[in-house]
């Protein structure tokens, strides 16, 4: 039987998939801060994409089988509330931050970033620009964490509408089969074509969306794929889930920041991605009975919470930081500082930014005020751009 059915996508709290978001996090942030043993941490973000794939296909697939059909503007004007407020914030005090303590010339550099990151296009203008995180000469912009944000925000544009698209495409009793077959195309194109990029442009494949599809098409095929998976091996779930983990954790100790800046994505990430397809395979085997003590701590359950604003934060503090002192090499101890002050703004904009636009009932009740929101966060952006530019005299 491959017709989408209601009981099959019932939208539940997922403790596996939140304790997941806190490891991806916690390894993009202790690699940033040049935390010894967290050699490969950037692969975090790829544990990301997956997760990001598998949640917003759950929920389109949800509203699908529900109401018989999947409203567009919905959709984004959820990804309005959930993105722009904390990352517009980011954006605006990053400008002003990099202007304070680096002067004029790296805050123009960060000013003209912020014209691409705002308009969700900075994966394409650090690419552009040939930057990268690992080898590059010239200190990395203090916005460069945006990329990814980016390219998730470019598949969210397409996938979508390939979603009606394939929905449609066949009888309702063949849906699942038309969203399977369309993902399987998915991935077998995007990962070939990281393969081939990665090894002939390694800077352009570090940034391009066409190279990461694969892993958040991953995701979502493992969302489409939960009634065949959920609650069928509780025991095995659990296994699947400790050699996820296990299979992260080695690609963290073995994959280096060389590994990044000449060969990722490439054929490398196919096992850290495949290992977290593995960790929220594991989690709908045993989805009814339980994630256990060390998913469920509330410490992790945590972190995985202020995820979001904990990636964006992170990275102008700790770069600040470093830039500042003329590029000298902070003590661990240092950067364990660094790592807490995160912590503490992250969870600043969690409470008093991130949540609020979230549940405020008048903007998820109004469409049309989420959008005006969206358009006067996106304006505050560029008017804080263009005026910190103005007064140094760039423009």
């Amino acid at each position: 039987m491959t017709e989408l059915r209601l009981e099959d996508y019932k939208p539940t709290f997922r403790p596996d998939i939140q304790a997941l978001r806190a490891l991806a996090v916690l390894l993009v942030v202790l690699f940033h801060a040049s935390i010894p043993g967290i050699h490969g941490g950037y692969l975090g973000v790829d544990v990301f994409f997956v997760i990001s794939g598998f949640v917003i296909t759950g929920v389109l697939l949800h509203e699908r089988v529900a109401t018989n059909g999947t409203s567009i503007l919905d959709f984004y004007g959820r990804r309005i509330r959930r993105i722009l407020p904390a990352a517009t914030v980011t954006i605006i005090l990053t400008i002003f931050a990099t202007y304070h303590w680096l002067a004029f010339i790296s805050g123009d550099k960060v000013a003209n970033d912020a014209k691409w990151v705002t308009a969700f296009l900075g994966n394409f203008h650090f690419a552009w620009e040939g930057t990268q995180y690992f080898g590059a000469s010239d200190p990395p912009s203090t916005l460069t964490q945006f990329w990814s944000l980016a390219v998730e925000e470019q598949f969210y544009l397409v996938w979508p509408l390939l979603f009606l698209g394939l929905a449609a495409l066949l009888p309702k009793r063949f849906a699942r089969t038309s969203l399977l077959t369309g993902l399987g195309t998915i991935i077998a194109g995007s990962l070939f074509f990281s393969v081939v990029q990665t090894s002939s442009n390694p800077v352009q494949a570090f940034y391009s969306p066409f190279t990461r599809a694969w892993e958040l098409g991953l995701g979502a095929l493992l969302a489409v794929l939960t009634p065949v998976l959920k609650d069928k091996a509780p025991k095995l779930g659990v296994w699947f889930g400790v050699a996820g983990c296990a299979v992260i954790g080695v690609c963290t100790w073995m994959y280096t920041s060389q590994t990044a800046s000449s060969s990722w994505p490439g054929w490398r990430a196919v096992v850290p991605v495949a290992a977290t397809g593995l960790v929220i395979a594991g989690g709908t085997l045993r989805q009814s009975s339980g994630f256990g003590f060390v998913t469920n701590f509330r410490v992790i359950q945590w972190f995985g919470a202020i995820s979001f604003s904990l990636y964006l934060v992170h990275y102008p503090i700790i770069q600040i930081a470093v830039q500042h002192g003329f590029g000298q090499t902070l003590s661990t101890w240092t950067n364990v500082e660094l790592v807490a002050l995160s912590v503490a703004v992250a969870a600043i904009s969690f409470y008093a930014i991130e949540q609020p636009f979230r549940k405020f009932k008048f903007f998820i009740n109004h469409r049309w005020a989420t959008y005006v929101l969206g358009a006067l966060l996106i304006g505050a952006s560029y008017a804080a751009i263009y005026w910190h530019l103005h007064n140094n005299g760039a423009i």
